[in-house]
């Protein structure tokens, strides 16, 4: 899949099967839409039906980029349409996804994104980049389903397992909700998504599921758990520091209960009450802190084991570093981070500092075990202090 953004290339108007947007054929079957529109303009060039992928020809896909229509709920934005059709092609090696920069003439008024195939014929060399066979623009792309009718109805490239489109349809949800900072949601959509994803990868069905992409993701999530835990953790911790009295405030009412024994009763069954209410308080720390802990690990085995299945994608083992890092693993997450620029220099400016700031923490830390803090209690203290 290519990144930057290309223009794609000019087509006679003859070979290009115009498609009109979908919600104008609610009731229309989308094979009908191609016969309709194919006999309307006169033309054969529409893509036969074959019961098996062609390896004599390439596609080229190009998916138009709209910055407005990715912030209406529930299109999914151009990002996922071009992983969808790289995800569900039975060979990826035939598909070719390119963000398209569209002429205004060509943009589609409908809600969803227009997207554009070229078939291409491969060259005697075996190239991709033949003669172009034909050619077809669809209006209104907004979900997986309708990436997947272009796929199997439009570009004949076999059957696809529905599998696969539920797969890909809960990875997307959960990154909506996700981008809504709504970290639990997301998790539960990316736990039915990964379900999905390995029983059809473990069947040895095409096309295989991004695997990788969705634990990276699920880590993601399991992070920002963490980080809205810690938030609760400091204002449980704060609400503790109120309610605990200094060792002048104590002193004071020693001197009190000494002076005046008639109000001693009073005064130690205030202090009594209120050490149940620290108990109670100390509780909620220790409960919402288990909780932050327990959220970091699920994101650290996740980022770990998608090293494991992307081991060339730098960001992957940036995410496994940070992941590492928030547990206090700092030396391995030194590790990480170093492997994660060697694979990708271009991480180098987000990571300014990040090595330097975990020596220093790995000192702290060494200075508080000598000082006698040790196991939870130093946990604890530094990452309410983070």
């Amino acid at each position: 899949m290519t990144t930057s953004l290309v223009s794609p290339p000019s087509l006679p108007r003859q070979l290009l099967l115009q498609i009109q947007p979908w919600h104008q054929h609610r009731c229309r079957p989308f094979g009908d839409i191609v016969s309709l529109r194919a006999q309307a303009r006169g033309t054969t060039n529409a893509v036969k039906s074959s019961p098996a992928v062609e390896t004599d020809y390439t596609w080229d896909v190009y998916v138009s980029q709209s910055t407005n229509k990715n912030k209406e709920r529930g299109i999914i934005p151009p990002s996922s349409i071009m992983e969808a059709f790289i995800s569900l092609s039975p060979t990826s090696e035939n598909v070719r996804v390119y963000p398209a920069n569209w002429s205004k003439q060509s943009k589609s008024k409908g809600k969803g994104h227009t997207v554009r195939c070229i078939r291409r014929r491969r060259s005697e060399s075996g190239a991709a980049d033949g003669e172009v066979v034909s050619a077809l623009e669809v209006g209104n792309v907004d979900s997986i389903e309708k990436v997947y009718r272009i796929i199997t109805e439009h570009m004949k490239m076999g059957e696809i397992n529905q599998k696969a489109c539920e797969c890909l349809k809960c990875y997307f949800q959960g990154n909506e909700r996700l981008d809504e900072d709504q970290p639990t949601q997301a998790i539960t959509l990316y736990n039915q998504a990964l379900t999905t994803a390995r029983d059809h990868n473990n069947k040895q069905t095409t096309p295989k599921l991004p695997l990788g992409t969705i634990l990276m993701k699920r880590a993601t999530a399991y992070l920002r758990r963490a980080a809205n835990h810690r938030k609760l953790l400091r204002i449980l911790v704060r609400d503790l520091t109120d309610t605990v009295p200094s060792a002048s405030t104590i002193k004071i009412l020693y001197q009190t209960s000494s002076t005046h024994p008639a109000l001693a009763p009073s005064i130690f069954q205030r202090l009594i009450q209120d050490s149940k209410l620290q108990q109670t308080k100390f509780r909620q720390i220790r409960y919402r802190h288990d909780m932050y802990e327990f959220a970091l690990l699920h994101a650290a085995q996740d980022s770990l084991q998608a090293t494991q299945l992307l081991p060339t994608n730098g960001k992957a083992w940036l995410l496994a570093g940070q992941c590492l890092a928030e547990l206090r693993k700092l030396k391995e997450s030194n590790q990480y981070y170093e492997r994660a620029l060697e694979l990708d220099p271009s991480l180098e400016k987000e990571m300014k500092g990040v090595l330097e700031r975990n020596r220093k923490s790995q000192e702290f830390i060494e200075v508080a075990k000598a000082s006698g803090f040790s196991g939870d209690t130093l946990r604890l203290a530094l990452d309410v202090a983070a």
